[in-house]
């Protein structure tokens, strides 16, 4: 098109370009192969329907109800292309964002010739395949996962129909999908047919790269012939020309083979020499080539083997990813348990204050109100005897006196006596009066903290007062007081009662601080 215009500018083309009467159409369609469907891009997506592939009445392949606009420039294709691509189907996937779901072909048709004249034609298939997707790898599943198959369905189907061109087969596949079905005048036919392979260079796609290097060493291996115009030309003296040249040129040919062919006679001699001498040796070589075979077989099982390695270490670190997961949420769960015990451990502690102190206070009130009770049953018991001082008679009860004021300075004075001061009067008092207990001065003194003053008032009345009694009840008698026989043994009746009461009461109250 650029040489025809540039012949009508400057006037140096053949005198039917100059007349103009040199004309030319370019037509384009594009259309999308989504789950072995065909579909035209170029119509709204409401209009939109499967179409069908059908053969024409001359044999060649087209796509019936498949929309094509007219183009004149490189824009209006470009412009085409971005229009079709917006309907295209997409869909996100672990390997691409915008992983294409469908084959995508642009088809380009192209009328030219002289007016009056049958014009040449000519269709140009640019085809985008989408890739092989490998679930594991992609993660698609529902409707994706069928566009998956779909697409790699076609694929194999694509390398089925070049596997048999490959080897020349009589029966070529291309009805296994509508991919290879639209394109068997391109692969098969009367047409020049190029691929464009696309590799990624990264060490995760390893596989992938590899399998489409073999697809593209296979395909390359195909020769489907050359090309030849479809023309029906009605200029014989051009007819005429063109074979006359071919005649001459097939006449050098000719020449050239016979050349060719004494020169082969005489490879041939040679190449037969070097076959003998070749034959001898690939007798002696049957053990390598056994060798070989055992080496070839060894590097199969050891692939094997590597690939069933490398899936189970897969799996083991699936696995060690899901543990790690899980140890960490034990550890999280760990450290919330942590401070939920710190937190009970200081409230324990709280608790343990409090219930200290509240056994002191019980411990306290105890003694208060044992000594209280003593003092009430004393009372009680000083009550309960009669008195014969009405009758004249003489008393046989001996009445307490009343606490003269030395005595109540020395009680005062025992109140105000320091820890150390009352330790060491209670042992000497012990040792002088009670030897037995001395061995538990600690424990007493531990019991009475606090009131060291009261323990100190508890062991002079227990050990200097029942002295004081007793020498001052020898006294009245020397002095001649007489009391009734009777009286006194009631009495100390009474007193040994009383002394077996407060001992047996000393005991109940250390037996409960031990169990408290």
């Amino acid at each position: 098109v650029k040489k025809y215009e540039e012949a009508q500018r400057n006037g140096s083309g053949s005198p039917e370009e100059e007349q103009g009467r040199f004309e030319f159409s370019i037509n384009v369609g594009m259309l999308e192969i989504y789950n072995d469907a065909v579909f035209d891009l170029l119509v709204p997506a409401s209009k939109k329907k499967s179409l069908e592939i059908k053969r024409t009445k001359e044999g060649q392949i087209e796509v019936a109800g498949l929309s094509k606009e007219p183009v004149n420039s490189v824009k209006d294709v470009i412009k085409l292309l971005k229009r079709g691509n917006e309907s295209r189907a997409t869909a996100a996937t672990d390997m691409n964002e915008h992983s294409s779901r469908s084959h995508m072909v642009l088809i380009v048709d192209v009328k030219s010739g002289i007016q009056g004249e049958e014009p040449a034609s000519g269709t140009l298939f640019l085809v985008d395949l989408a890739g092989s997707e490998r679930v594991r790898k992609s993660g698609v599943e529902g409707a994706n996962l069928k566009e998956a198959t779909q697409i790699n369905k076609s694929l194999s189907a694509l390398g089925n129909v070049m596997e048999a061109l490959d080897r020349k087969a009589s029966h070529v596949p291309y009805r296994d999908s509508k991919l290879t079905y639209l394109l068997q005048d391109s692969l098969g036919g009367n047409s020049r047919t190029m691929m464009v392979v696309a590799c990624c260079p990264t060490s995760s796609s390893f596989d992938e790269t590899k399998h489409a290097l073999e697809f593209a060493t296979r395909v390359r291996r195909i020769n489907i012939g050359s090309a030849k115009r479809n023309v029906a030309s009605k200029n014989l003296e051009e007819t005429v020309k063109h074979l006359s040249h071919e005649l001459k040129s097939l006449a050098k040919s000719k020449k050239k083979s016979e050349e060719q062919l004494v020169s082969l006679k005489r490879d041939h001699g040679r190449i037969q020499d070097r076959l003998k001498a070749s034959s001898e040796s690939r007798a002696k070589s049957i053990d390598e080539a056994r060798t070989l075979t055992v080496l070839k077989s060894s590097n199969t099982q050891m692939t094997a083997r590597w690939q069933k390695e490398k899936q189970l270490h897969e799996k083991a670190a699936a696995e060690l990813e899901v543990a790690q997961n899980e140890a960490k949420q034990l550890q999280s769960q760990l450290i919330k348990a942590k401070r939920d015990a710190d937190r009970m451990a200081r409230v324990v502690a709280e608790k343990e204050s409090e219930f200290d102190a509240l056994k002191s206070e019980l411990r306290d009130a105890k003694v208060t109100s044992s000594a209280a009770n003593l003092r009430a049953r004393k009372a009680q018991m000083l009550q309960s005897r009669p008195s014969n001082a009405s009758q004249g008679k003489a008393s046989h009860i001996v009445k307490p006196t009343p606490r003269s004021d030395a005595s109540v300075a020395r009680i005062n004075k025992m109140k105000e006596t320091t820890p150390s001061e009352a330790r060491t009067k209670v042992l000497a008092m012990l040792q002088e009066h009670d030897p037995k207990k001395v061995d538990k001065i600690d424990a007493i003194m531990e019991r009475f903290k606090g009131r060291e003053g009261f323990l100190l008032m508890k062991m002079t009345a227990r050990y200097e007062g029942s002295s004081d009694k007793t020498a001052a009840s020898t006294g009245g008698a020397s002095n001649g007081s007489r009391p009734n026989t009777a009286a006194q043994k009631r009495s100390e009746m009474a007193m040994a009662r009383h002394m077996e009461r407060m001992r047996s009461k000393k005991k109940v109250p250390s037996t409960r601080n031990l169990r408290d």
